[in-house]
């Protein structure tokens, strides 16, 4: 809706760039917004889109270019400018205050006041519980923000928004860790903040959620501007090929593997009324899969399996020999690892370089008092192409790196940790088509070296994928086991949904 004197456009950035130490960023870069539209921004990790959106969120100053935003023209802006200007952006990553309420980070900035200097804490907490059912999400707003997962993050961040009545809202992946409900309900919400007539900046590596929401898709490849394109002028194979610059399908799993005798058990996980009574067993051969919607508990019971919470009761058997996993040290060294949903708070040291993240579960192997860093650094290396981890060098930080990068760097961890079983908590969040081809690879990889392989996912289309056999959490249980021909769509959301276990 546009009101007197108001112009169409809410934003235009023009001939942007963008240089890092050994990296083009951006190059000669133009994207705009209008209002009452959602325009996609779509790439490969390390294509740019991150940059341009921190550009824009006044985060980093460009080397080149101008912001036009509305009829205001600047070379650079600061967060706190942007916010002034009602750029908002939500980033992949929890930007969130750990250690204050629900309620208190929807408003921070914007406090409701009963007096002088009084928080107003019943003003807060409604209006904070009617934004979280208007997203579906059933989170309390007295709730401390450091115990929420990945999606309620990402809801509390976008109820902030809406707080403050923002004209541009950037999602950066705000989907990574919904399922389908909680994808239909932020729809949902997208679309009434295009009906306000505000816009919305919307990346991910979701196609099909790029093409169910938008308005237009602009599409970035190695810093460069490739082309834009109004949702009814392009096509899923268009997209993907200006994307990567190459035909890219996605690696399938090896036909004719053979599954043999269950080779790990999972037995009776508690942990009060977030993970009940959880057993199950995983067969030499195989990938299981594990589903759920938000708070089924599919996070909480990987955490548990590697010593990462206290349980009330579990133990992990592999080949009939209970493992010690009591603390995620001691489940290291009994070869279980996890790669966590959340990388940059609990996959990486955000402030070390590539080699040092590449290393460091592997240290306790290293034979006497002294660590080869020659050897080190040529494992990091070997690793850094076996991946195509796209980085400068292996002593370059590793929070310079892409999302996608950043992944594939925790994965080289836990590779070079030589472990006997993977345990992956979302492990394709915030990857692109290219970068998901490879990590499949890499499970049929392990797979073939014997490796157990175990993937919680909310994403359903690589659920359906890649897993041989699947089982659906709700309410902290196992509520179904899906083989064969039952591994269908419909059969999954519809036991996520159903009472009853098994």
């Amino acid at each position: 809706m546009q009101g007197d004197g108001e112009t169409s456009t809410l934003f235009e950035l023009r001939g942007i760039s963008k240089q890092f130490p050994g990296v083009k960023a951006l190059d000669n870069v133009n994207f705009d917004l209008n209002r009452g539209e959602v325009h996609a921004l779509v790439g490969e990790n390390g294509a740019g889109k991150s940059t341009l959106i921190k550009i824009l969120s006044g985060a980093y100053r460009p080397d080149g270019g101008t912001l036009h935003i509305e009829d205001y023209t600047t070379n650079r802006l600061t967060p706190a400018h942007a916010r002034q200007l009602g750029i908002f952006t939500i980033y992949q990553e929890n930007t969130l205050m750990p250690n204050l309420s629900v309620a208190e980070n929807i408003f921070l900035g914007q406090e409701p006041k009963s007096g002088p200097g009084i928080f107003n804490w019943k003003t807060a907490n409604a209006q904070s519980e009617e934004l979280l059912e208007r997203l579906n999400i059933k989170i309390s707003p007295r709730l401390a923000a450091r115990k929420l997962g990945i999606a309620e993050q990402q809801a509390v961040q976008i109820c902030r928004a809406l707080v403050l009545n923002s004209k541009v809202i950037v999602m950066d992946e705000p989907t990574a860790s919904f399922g389908r409900n909680e994808i239909e309900n932020l729809f949902n919400i997208i679309r009434s903040i295009k009906d306000l007539g505000k816009g919305v900046v919307f990346i991910s590596h979701h196609l099909d959620e790029v093409f169910e929401i938008s308005d237009r898709i602009t599409v970035l490849r190695d810093g460069q501007y490739i082309a834009t394109h109004p949702i009814g002028e392009v096509t899923r194979e268009m997209l993907i090929s200006e994307m990567v610059g190459r035909d890219v399908s996605m690696a399938q799993k090896s036909e004719g593997h053979t599954v043999g005798d269950s080779l790990l058990e999972v037995k009776n996980f508690n942990w009060g009324n977030r993970v009940k009574n959880v057993s199950f067993t995983v067969r030499q051969g195989e990938l299981l899969g594990i589903y759920g919607l938000v708070g089924a508990g599919r996070t909480e019971l990987a955490k548990l399996m590697i010593g990462a919470a206290r349980r009330d009761s579990g133990s992990l058997i592999f080949n009939g020999n209970t493992l010690d996993t009591s603390s995620p040290l001691r489940s290291i060294r009994s070869g279980v690892c996890l790669i966590t949903e959340d990388r940059r708070q609990t996959g990486l040291f955000i402030g070390r370089n590539v080699k040092d993240n590449i290393t460091i579960a592997g240290l306790s192997r290293t034979k006497g008092p002294l660590i080869d860093l020659k050897q080190d650094r040529d494992y990091a290396s070997r690793f850094v192409d076996d991946l195509n981890i796209k980085t400068p060098g292996v002593f370059s930080p590793v929070k310079n790196l892409s999302g996608g990068n950043q992944q594939k760097v925790v994965l080289a961890k836990w590779l070079h940790a030589s472990c006997r079983i993977y345990i992956f908590d979302e492990p394709t969040r915030g990857v692109d088509v290219g970068a998901k081809e490879e990590i499949y690879r890499l499970f049929a990889q392990l797979i073939q070296e014997g490796k157990i392989i175990l993937v919680f996912t909310s994403d359903l289309e690589e659920l359906l994928h890649i897993s041989d056999r699947i089982l659906i959490m709700r309410d902290g249980r196992i509520s179904a086991e899906l083989t064969g021909a039952e591994r269908t769509q419909e059969a999954v959301l519809g036991n996520c949904l159903e009472e009853k276990t098994i």
